[in-house]
Parts: structure tokens; sequence; C-alpha cells
């Protein structure tokens, strides 16, 4: 695709999508997706850790890490890939991410264990002020991987994955992840939206 052509389909795009009536923290400008395209682009040899510093909160080895997923931090990160192989993301490809997030925050989650299957019973609820927001979509993993210390704790890792309704949420406001999982601690992560793109 021609690189000058890209600019102009994102800008058509999101003024086309302007108008639809969807939360704040879906709809990105034309602006917001270049940033996204040009952090990918940018930061193409950064490490997964290096790349997602801005959207993680990580408590240390042994209790746990989280990841909040926005539609930004999504077309940067698949920019960032096409970057990699010399290629440019293409417009249907932005349009395939933010239809996908529409409506909802997704965050992932590694968080430790002392058995193969303990994430299956993990449970999460953002919490935000005095309001618990339940997930509208779990996706608990079925089965953790060993970590570097196993057998010895943490013996396990597990990733897991909440969806929770933006509607629910204040965008400008802190909420912290609570992640539960049976005859354990619960592990809490602090984010502040204000800060996220």
């Amino acid at each position: 695709m021609n690189k000058r052509l890209l600019p102009v389909l994102v800008s058509m795009w999101c003024i086309f999508s302007a108008s639809l009536s969807e939360a704040v923290l879906i709809n990105l400008t034309g602006k917001d997706v270049q940033q996204a395209i040009e952090y990918g682009e940018s930061n193409k040899g950064a490490d997964y850790l290096g790349f997602f510093k801005d959207w993680r909160v990580d408590l240390g080895y042994g209790t746990g890490s989280a990841r909040i997923i926005t539609p930004f931090s999504k077309i940067a990160f698949e920019a960032k890939n096409a970057a990699s192989e010399d290629k440019r993301i293409e417009p249907d490809d932005i349009s395939k991410i933010l239809e996908e997030s529409k409506g909802k925050w997704a965050f992932g989650v590694s968080i430790y264990g002392e058995t193969r299957d303990f994430g299956q019973s993990a449970s999460a609820v953002l919490i935000q002020g005095d309001k618990t927001i339940q997930p509208i979509d779990s996706r608990p993993a079925m089965k953790a991987e060993p970590t570097p210390s196993w057998p010895n704790p943490p013996s396990y890792r597990a990733i897991c994955y909440y969806d929770f309704d933006v509607k629910e949420i204040d965008p400008k406001g802190t909420v912290t992840l609570v992640v539960s999982v049976p005859e354990q601690v619960d592990v809490k992560f602090p984010f502040d939206l204000s800060a996220v793109k």
C-alpha cells in the first residue's frame, strides 16, 4: 500500500466513526490512531515488557502483573509487528481492532499458583470508588505453565483475560483490578485510567 495513502484512510475512517455514539474510550481520533502507529513503528525492536510499559502494572515475580488492553495499544502493537516485517498496518486491520474493542476494556493478567489448574478458578472485578464492576467476559487459563523456579514456589504462572463494559467505568478515574483465586491472597493491580491511551 502507498505509505502516503494510509494516514488519509485512517483519518477518513475516524471522521466516520466519530459520528457513532460509542464511549469516549473507544473512539480514537485520526491523530490518536496515527500516534499509535508511530509508537508501534518507532518501537519495532522493543521487547514485550518494554513496549507495553505504559499499560502494565508489575507487582513482581511470584505476585503478578496486569496489562490494560486498549484500542490504542492494540493498534500500536499491530503496527510494531508489521514494521518488523517492513510493512505497514492496513486500514482494514485498524477497523477490525476498533470493532473488536467496541464497548469494552480488556485486561490481561499474569498470576502465580501452586497447581497446574489453579488459573481455572481465577476471577476478577474492577473496583472504582465504592463501585464493584463485574466482567462481561472472562477467559481463565485452563492450564498454567511451570515457572523458572518450579517445583519450588511459585511453581506455576497462569495468564487470564477479563473484559469490562466501558459504560460502567469513569475513564478519568483510577481503578483497581482485583484477581481472586480460592485459598490464595487476592492480587490487586491499580491503574490510573487518565494516564492510559
